[in-house]
């Protein structure tokens, strides 16, 4: 049923928690695929010696994580593709509930979940719903995060997978694709995985360049005529997404001062239609690299653009 991908770098502190949140699953149709990207701590190691049959461990050379995914889906055996990260982990009801509403909706391509940096609720009831017109609804919440996301493999049979060149919003890339591909995913609210942001290097506090976003790949045209499928989302309300989407997300890369040229190449070519969001970008690029370095202030502005486009542009 689920081929369940967790690509491990470096993680030996976390990785036992996460395969041990699978073993533990209530559902037991599945197969752990586990993805060395070149670790040096020694986790690798550890995770053969200590759960040796039970996983599926594979190697590669250090070359990210979207390469580690996509291995760990060329080697899957399953219809179901759900992806865990080394440092998150699993409900025991996880599997089940994905299970259970697969079993009632067994044309959608593309199941989220709710997840938590706190401890789980207790379930009750699965509370769950097809996210129709995914694409008004994304700019508030994009409900997808990669180790609470189930894919079909057929996706990955007909569509490129993970995009290496992408650093940042590289999981984006791939949820965006498939509803446009799929049509209306659906969403279990119910928290049912723990985000761990335990470790303090992990890739929120990265600087990336900007050919190194998801920004630089969506901008191109053909990315919904390549991607669409059975959704009936319009090239025109993509592009309005696109739009909010791009200027929601655009200040992480001012704290990069090699993202000058291309930013300013960017903002002459996008519509200046949002104006109480797109009048803030019209300010000098240093002045911004210097607003954005400072966290405070960058979470003043994410929230101020959560207020405008959960309130003004709806």
């Amino acid at each position: 049923m689920f081929s369940i991908i967790i690509p491990l770098y470096n993680k030996i502190q976390f990785i036992s928690r996460a395969i041990d949140s699978v073993l533990n699953q209530t559902f037991k149709e599945y197969e752990i695929i586990v993805i060395n990207d070149g670790s040096t701590d020694g986790g690798e190691k550890l995770v053969s010696e200590k759960y040796g049959e039970k996983i599926k461990l594979f190697h590669q050379a250090n070359q990210g994580v979207s390469i580690a995914r996509n291995n760990g889906i060329a080697n899957a055996e399953y219809n179901y593709i759900s992806f865990l990260d080394a440092d998150d982990f699993w409900h025991k009801g996880y599997l089940e509930a994905v299970n259970s509403v697969i079993c009632e909706f067994p044309d959608v391509g593309i199941i989220g979940t709710g997840y938590t940096s706190n401890s789980f609720e207790s379930l009750d009831r699965l509370d769950f719903y097809l996210l129709k017109e995914y694409f008004n609804k994304a700019i508030k919440n994009t409900f997808f995060f990669t180790s609470a996301t189930t894919i079909k493999k057929s996706f990955f049979h007909n569509n490129p997978g993970f995009d290496p060149q992408l650093k940042m919003g590289e999981d984006l890339d791939v949820w965006f694709r498939a509803n446009l591909y799929f049509g209306d995913g659906l969403y279990i609210s119910n928290k049912m995985v723990y985000y761990g942001n335990e470790d303090e290097q992990r890739a929120v506090n990265k600087l990336y360049l900007f050919e190194e976003s998801l920004i630089y790949k969506i901008i191109d045209p053909k990315y919904f005529t390549n991607a669409i499928g059975h959704a009936v989302t319009s090239e025109d309300q993509f592009e309005l997404f696109k739009e909010k989407w791009i200027y929601f997300n655009l200040f992480p890369l001012y704290r990069e001062k090699l993202n000058k040229e291309n930013l300013n190449n960017l903002l002459r070519a996008l519509p200046f239609r949002l104006y109480l969001v797109s009048v803030f970008y019209r300010i000098p690029f240093e002045f911004l690299h210097n607003l954005f370095s400072n966290r405070k202030l960058s979470i003043l502005f994410r929230n101020y653009m959560k207020f405008c486009f959960r309130f003004i542009y709806t």
